[in-house]
């Protein structure tokens, strides 16, 4: 199974400079659906209560804290009213050194190649808050302009924080993480990435369970003991998503949305839909088109810088 069809398929900044900058500042509640991406990500939440997912794992803090996702991780973010958050994606890459040194060789190559892996969460009790959450907000300022010399101070800033965090023992050996969590967090990849592909036509229990080699009633089980919702709710969730795409990047009917979506009973689909955006699709048409998107994949509103 190709776990490519599940990557997000957003670019983050540009071949030039491979960073981007995002921030939410809404009114409303804030969702990022599970997804994974090769870059690794920085979230600083500055107000407000969230639920982060990272590989499976719930994390349930009040602001302020950074989280970090690595390359690979499977992740979803989920804030309440009046929450404010901003993130950096970038391709480690970006931070290696053209001629080889005790710096690559120690920290940027091991990150690169999955060795080590960052901490998952940072937050105001830990003794480098000060210096890890002060360097994350001069980065993001300097990364926001695009003259040479503001890009160059973002990059070493990005290093300041790596070297506080390495050098306060929090970046770890990745073999700390048991073979079987890893296994876990592969099959959720591989049954994602089929749900994604397969999407707009009937998807059976019988048929995920083949991709992992089990059988259907162990699968269930697996699947919710490890995703926290029954497969046929995350496929709701998915097919969901996709109509909603749909509905505002196109001017195709709700009814041909809805079959490409795998959705044959077009009431069923409307239900479906307003259970889980809280309108119908006719509304959530009009409300899209009235608001200036700059996503980042499944990033809900959020306002795109680079």
């Amino acid at each position: 199974m190709d776990k490519t069809n599940l990557k997000e398929e957003a670019v983050h900044g540009t071949v030039r400079f491979p960073l981007a900058v995002y921030r939410y500042e809404g009114e409303g509640e804030f969702a990022v659906k599970l997804h994974w991406h090769e870059e690794t990500e920085i979230i600083f939440i500055k107000e407000g209560r969230f639920v982060i997912d990272i590989n499976m794992q719930k994390y349930r803090l009040d602001s302020p804290a950074l989280f970090f996702v690595g390359s690979g991780d499977i992740h979803g973010i989920y804030g309440e009213q009046g929450c404010r958050e901003s993130a950096v994606v970038f391709d480690m890459k970006m931070l290696s050194f053209e001629h080889y040194d005790s710096v690559q060789h120690q920290l940027i190559g091991p990150l690169l190649k999955r060795e080590v892996q960052l901490p998952a969460v940072v937050t105001q009790g830990d003794d480098i808050w000060e210096e890890l959450a002060g360097g994350y907000e001069k980065m993001l300022e300097e990364a926001v302009r695009e003259t040479p010399a503001a890009r160059m101070k973002a990059k070493a800033y990005l290093l300041q924080m790596f070297a506080c965090m390495y050098e306060d023992g929090k970046i770890l050996h990745a073999g700390s993480i048991a073979d079987y969590e890893e296994k876990k967090i592969e099959n959720v990849k591989k049954v994602m990435a089929y749900i994604q592909a397969n999407y707009g036509r009937r998807i059976a229990n019988q048929d995920m369970a083949e991709v992992l080699g089990m059988n259907p009633q162990y699968f269930c089980r697996y699947f919710k003991r490890i995703m926290g919702k029954t497969p046929t709710e995350y496929i709701n969730e998915v097919r969901i998503e996709k109509a909603a795409e749909y509905l505002y990047r196109t001017d195709r009917k709700v009814i041909d949305i809805a079959m490409e979506c795998g959705y044959d009973n077009i009431g069923y689909f409307i239900r479906r839909f307003k259970e889980e955006k809280g309108v119908l699709p006719s509304e959530y048409r009009k409300s899209q088109n009235s608001v200036i998107k700059g996503q980042k994949g499944d990033r809900g509103k959020a306002d795109k810088f680079i």
